[in-house]
């Protein structure tokens, strides 16, 4: 495939991603969708992108215990191979085992590595010619991550309970007014400042 297309298929996976999490933010609502979607500016991409999969911990616990090993065994496949950038499995292989190793250490799964060592072993015994898997994996990613998209429904930012009493998500500050989603019933509002008297932040997503 051409930089070019490459270019233009990175784009519309990118904007499929964004237009998949704020349907499934807003439960599938066009007209909370529509609302979210004002909320957005580009430096909040990668906060997006990210948050997508540290919000749901179990997702995320799948998410690890597959694509770690996965990249670890694309790496080894393709470390010698000139004509493919090695740097990046690399790098994405050390951002996930650091992600692992938090996510253990949050959520005191310590059976995540071994559920990815034998994930990995699976894949290493299952697939003798794996070919197939070097020339889709970029695919596989990108299907695994707009799957994920339309799926997890928590949202990208923390979950705040405003003035002891209302739980919600707070998708943007502006002098005067926040704008901010129900945590329950998914309604978009925005509030006055001065009618925001305690935000707190909640430990849960």
């Amino acid at each position: 495939m051409s930089a070019k297309h490459t270019g233009s298929a990175v784009t519309g996976a990118a904007v499929l991603f964004v237009l998949l999490r704020l349907l499934a933010v807003s439960h599938y609502d066009w007209h909370t969708s529509f609302a979210l979607l004002h909320t957005l500016e580009l430096d909040d991409a990668p906060g997006l992108f990210l948050g997508t999969f540290m919000a749901d911990d179990r997702i995320s616990t799948v998410l690890l215990m597959i694509v770690t090993p996965a990249t670890f065994f694309y790496y080894l496949r393709t470390r010698k191979d000139p004509e493919r950038p090695n740097t990046t499995a690399l790098l994405a292989l050390i951002v996930l085992i650091a992600l692992m190793v938090s996510h253990t250490l949050t959520y005191h799964r310590w059976w995540l590595a071994l559920g990815a060592v034998a994930i990995g072993a699976a894949m290493v015994l299952a697939i003798h010619n794996a070919r197939w898997i070097l020339k889709w994996f970029a695919w596989i990613l990108a299907g695994s991550a707009l799957a994920v998209a339309a799926i997890v429904s928590t949202p990208w930012v923390p979950k705040e309970r405003i003035n002891d009493s209302e739980e919600v998500y707070v998708f943007e500050t502006s002098p005067g007014f926040l704008k901010v989603l129900e945590a329950k019933d998914r309604k978009f509002k925005i509030l006055r400042t001065e009618d925001v008297q305690k935000r707190e932040e909640l430990a849960d997503h």
